[in-house]
């Protein structure tokens, strides 16, 4: 590599060491609340979770504007039972999510305002995606039999791996979507903060969905063009999407190219300065298909020095943060994949045509993993 992609080092180390505080603030309930009663509060927690998927469905959080709002009048607005819908706001309330001033007088509070619809920093359809009846009866059907196993509780439900199920389920499809939108809203300023996008002219962006966190960069770099490689079925969302929410100067250097990325050809390079980006993709694959993926990307290089972008979680060897564990869970849940260790994302690699030349620091869960052709490593060494 002729000079290092990262950029913000000392933001990043910042960000570092406020996420490890916040991560041990994390666990303050595990040391201060007797066990029995912590276990019986984390059995729980799906309730939670159902009465925030509640408030999301109802669409509460748009129902509540800058003034406070009866429950009345509330109920009105979310064609709700109004005694029902009290206590509903009353658990969410204790829960951290809206406040109630006056009796029966609900109004937002800082984490309420994101699960309204068009908040820039919506989770709306997060929530919606994880606590579907799609995605929530894996975990309720046999899971601790699949745990004994080793398979894959979405496929024991379905029969068939999940990303098959999706094509064959448009809603179920676009709801997934939706929820890697709301990924990019909230990381794509730090891709393009943290990570040098100048030294190149082209993003092959790889599981791109509706090409979301492309536009967030293409619009901070006039030079560069995207193309956006997903499923067929995505696609008419994708330029939907991108006629009403994209302006024509980042619309024009936007394409689609449809394609499954593990078996069907990939767009070729073009120049050397072509990068492949691939954001949460290996972490839903296991090692045989990501080894695929790798001589798919290296294939459609060709001759060109492109370069390969993974941005993806590096986890510790020993013992790792809830975030992340928590995401390693929901891999095991819908996929084959995982969240990889540092030896594990090395052991890929070294079987790959790839070698890794930097990992940059983003400040979010994320590293940036920077690969190069191993041949053109060998040529370097020669020369």
């Amino acid at each position: 590599m002729p000079r290092s992609m990262q950029k913000n080092r000392v933001s990043n180390w910042i960000f570092q060491r406020v996420s490890n505080a916040v991560y041990s603030l994390c666990n303050i309930p595990n040391r201060l609340i007797p066990p029995p009663f912590r276990l019986m509060q984390i059995g729980s927690l799906f309730w939670q979770s159902r009465c925030l998927y509640a408030a999301a469905c109802l669409n509460v959080a748009d129902h509540i504007e800058d003034k406070a709002i009866s429950i009345e009048k509330l109920a009105d607005a979310c064609d709700a039972d109004k005694q029902y819908l009290y206590r509903l706001m009353r658990m969410l309330c204790a829960m951290g999510v809206f406040k109630e001033g006056e009796s029966k007088y609900f109004s937002h509070n800082r984490n309420s305002r994101a699960l309204r619809t068009n908040a820039d920093n919506s989770v709306k359809s997060m929530i919606l995606m994880h606590n579907s009846p799609e995605f929530s009866r894996p975990w309720f059907t046999n899971f601790e039999g699949h745990i004994k196993e080793g398979s894959v509780p979405f496929e024991g439900v379905y029969e068939r791996e999940m990303f098959d199920y999706m094509n064959d389920h448009p809603k179920v499809s676009d709801l997934f979507s939706d929820a890697m939108d709301t990924v990019d809203h909230l990381t794509g300023l730090q891709y393009l903060q943290d990570f040098n996008w100048a030294n190149f002219g082209r993003i092959i962006d790889l599981g791109g969905a509706k090409g979301s966190k492309s536009a967030s960069i293409l619009s901070s770099y006039k030079h560069l063009t995207a193309v956006i490689v997903d499923r067929s079925n995505v696609e008419s969302t994708a330029r939907e999407y991108w006629h009403t929410h994209l302006n024509d100067v980042v619309r024009k250097r936007l394409d689609f190219y449809p394609a499954d990325i593990l078996n069907d050809p990939l767009p070729n390079a073009v120049s050397d300065k072509d990068i492949y980006l691939c954001v949460a993709i290996f972490h839903l694959l296991n090692d045989t298909r990501a080894k695929e993926l790798l001589k798919n990307i290296h294939r459609a290089m060709g001759e060109h020095n492109a370069t390969l972008a993974i941005v993806d979680a590096v986890l510790p060897e020993k013992g790792t943060d809830l975030n992340l564990a928590a995401m390693d869970m929901q891999m095991l849940m819908g996929t084959r994949g995982r969240e990889r260790t540092v030896s594990e994302w090395n052991k890929l690699f070294v079987q790959s045509p790839f070698y890794l030349a930097e990992t940059v620091s983003v400040r979010s869960f994320a590293k940036v993993m920077v690969l190069k052709k191993r041949e053109e490593l060998k040529r370097a060494v020669s020369n």
